[in-house]
């Protein structure tokens, strides 16, 4: 068994015909599609039975109790047999044959254990992008890294080598999971292939947990990105220069979660005044490199201070 396609299913019976079509215009025949219905209330059980009475290669668990993505996407990697796994969310799709002409790409590369392909994030919405890793290039972790590939820690728009998640799964009863779970992945890969190959359409839905800024939400996000700024900053092989990135990323939710009244929590980081200056970043970047470079450990609550009073 080449791939398998692991689909969580919940509350989705108005998209979930459509992501499953363009499933099957993937073109892939040796491939399973594993669908996890975590006790859906609506019809998407049944679409999923129909889908699977139509479809040799299509399987479904049915959960009694709804746990939540992470727990159903932890179903479907036990039952799992590919060489590689990826995961779709079912209110999403695939542009036809994105998934066959990737995994043409890892037959041409088989020291790879992650490949990232294209995505339209955001798709349906004025804010809408199309996010493409790279043009075919190979890249270690610490390279991932440098070009903040963290950033776009989404489980979809991957093929991952199945033996990497064998000793780890996803946090359960945490928002923001991928943030957790994909860049801890991405460490244990020796090489990443960024592919410009294919699309995926990350849809934009309205009452979506990624729309909703909620202090749980900030929590978890402040929490993922501060346990992968302490993981990767004991790595003697990631720049200095791609740490002040990720720390200033770290820095984003921090703010956000002392506005609503949460406690500072993240270390201090020095970021020289010469690398605030001369690193070669969009102008925004320099705003906050040059602030934090001056203020210190006072950064994040001035920040969070000056937001404050423009809101009022």
């Amino acid at each position: 068994m080449k791939l398998s396609i692991i689909i969580p299913v919940y509350r989705v019976e108005t998209y979930l015909d459509f992501c499953l079509k363009s499933i099957v215009q993937q073109n892939v025949d040796d491939c399973e599609v594993i669908l996890v219905n975590d006790g859906s209330p609506d019809r998407s059980g049944d679409i999923c039975d129909e889908w699977c009475r139509k479809n040799r290669n299509f399987q479904v668990i049915h959960c009694a109790q709804n746990k939540g993505l992470s727990a159903a996407r932890n179903k479907g990697i036990e039952k799992a047999h590919g060489e590689y796994i990826t995961f779709i969310d079912s209110d999403d799709y695939l542009s036809p044959n994105t998934l066959k002409s990737n995994l043409e790409l890892l037959e041409k590369a088989p020291d790879v254990d992650v490949l990232e392909y294209p995505v339209c994030v955001e798709h349906g919405a004025e804010s809408s992008y199309h996010y493409v890793p790279g043009k075919g290039e190979v890249v270690s972790f610490p390279e991932w890294m440098t070009r903040k590939g963290y950033m776009h820690s989404y489980a979809w728009n991957k093929l991952y080598r199945r033996t990497l998640w064998e000793k780890k799964r996803f946090p359960e009863g945490k928002l923001f999971e991928d943030v957790y779970t994909i860049p801890f992945i991405l460490q244990q890969a020796g090489h990443i292939l960024r592919s410009n190959r294919g699309l995926y359409y990350y849809c934009n839905r309205k009452g979506s947990i990624s729309h909703t800024v909620t202090p749980r939400g900030i929590e978890d996000l402040l929490q993922a990105h501060l346990q992968l700024y302490r993981n990767v900053s004991a790595r003697p092989d990631i720049p200095e220069k791609a740490l002040d990135d990720l720390y200033l990323c770290l820095c984003n939710p921090q703010i956000v979660s002392l506005q609503m009244g949460g406690p500072l929590c993240i270390p201090d980081r020095k970021i020289p005044l010469h690398r605030a200056l001369f690193t070669r970043r969009p102008a925004n970047y320099h705003l906050k490199a040059i602030l934090k470079s001056l203020s210190g450990k006072k950064y994040c609550k001035l920040m969070a201070q000056t937001r404050k009073m423009l809101r009022k």
